[in-house]
């Protein structure tokens, strides 16, 4: 979405997951007269009129069209004051380190296609890798783990993400035999919403859950964290809130010692990511892969160099909307 000042000033937003018409619908319906007339340097202030005018519907598209605004909003601010977000925000790094979010179930893709995919991305210098799991047997699962891990030797970080692909009890055989394979942490094992399911798993295994990208404002991450479901927060600007929410998340992760890592939108993370010191990584979802429609929005494409991105000077969130390319993918 974009969002136009007196002055001119236009403020960009995207929400990749999700239905898209429902997002624009509520906009349009109830948060574009509660936002026209206000002063975006009151973004606190407008985001509470939004929640109060959705609480009823507090999580889903209702919370995703206050992060689009939200997101706006602070994109608008940093281009006011000439500053990049994260220098606005506070400015704890200008470079931060990335994982490279790949290894998807593909037609036609074994194993050795997989250990392929995985090792190109060491080569360009990722000293982390995120594959998934879950949509296969735990047999080949395992198999698929192994043989990437041995591939890419002891000192890289493996991510594994099973997309809530799990129960309890399978997410625990599962993170068992995983655990032999060194695994940075086992993403999103059980169902989003079964903190005590995720707490059972989080007991039972020495790898960290890591979960939090389908949870929506700082109520839901209170639950995560009052149930120990999680070792680390994956929090998402695009659904919890905005990125207000998303300070107030990251800061109460603070409190309680949880380190936390960013989920999906690396154009909007990368500055949360230099802004907070208990940011572990940034998601990076390489162009190659296809995975993003983001990716044909935009003009600027941040790439990193030997796995680490250098945030632009560019103010706000640096972006600027390819219009042609956004016209042939109008829905």
């Amino acid at each position: 979405m974009e969002l136009i000042t007196d002055e001119g000033i236009e403020g960009l937003s995207v929400i990749p997951i999700g239905d898209p018409i429902s997002v624009a619908a509520i906009i349009e319906r109830k948060l574009k007269k509660l936002v026209i007339g206000e002063d975006p340097f009151n973004s606190e202030r407008i985001w509470h009129k939004m929640y109060l005018e959705l609480f009823r519907d507090r999580k889903g598209s209702a919370i995703r069209a206050i992060s689009a605004v939200d997101i706006a909003l602070w994109d608008i601010k940093g281009k006011a004051l000439n500053l990049p977000l994260y220098k606005l925000l506070g400015g704890y790094r200008d470079k931060v380190p990335c994982y490279a979010s790949v290894g998807y179930y593909r037609k036609g893709k074994g194993v050795q296609e997989l250990v392929n995919e995985m090792v190109s991305y060491v080569d360009k210098g990722f000293k982390a890798l995120k594959m998934r799991i879950g949509g296969a047997s735990l047999r080949e699962d395992l198999e698929r783990v192994k043989a990437v891990r041995e591939a890419v030797g002891d000192d890289i970080a493996l991510m594994v993400d099973a997309n809530h692909a799990y129960t309890v009890p399978e997410a625990i055989k599962a993170g068992k035999k995983f655990e032999k394979y060194e695994i940075y942490w086992f993403e999103d094992p059980v169902w989003p919403d079964d903190y005590s399911g995720l707490a059972k798993v989080a007991d039972a295994l020495d790898v960290p859950i890591a979960t939090g990208e389908l949870e929506f404002l700082r109520y839901g991450f209170k639950e995560l964290i009052a149930h120990g479901s999680a070792d680390i927060l994956l929090i998402d600007a695009t659904v919890v809130g905005g990125i207000s929410e998303w300070i107030k998340v990251a800061n109460m992760a603070s409190a309680w010692n949880i380190p936390i890592a960013p989920h999906w939108e690396q154009e909007v993370h990368m500055h949360l990511a230099a802004a907070f010191p208990n940011v572990l990584w940034l998601e990076f979802f390489p162009r190659e892969d296809g995975i993003r429609l983001e990716d044909r929005l935009y003009k600027e494409y941040f790439e990193p160099v030997q796995g680490v991105l250098k945030l632009s000077d560019k103010p706000g969130l640096g972006l600027e909307l390819d219009r042609e390319s956004l016209k042939k993918n109008r829905i």
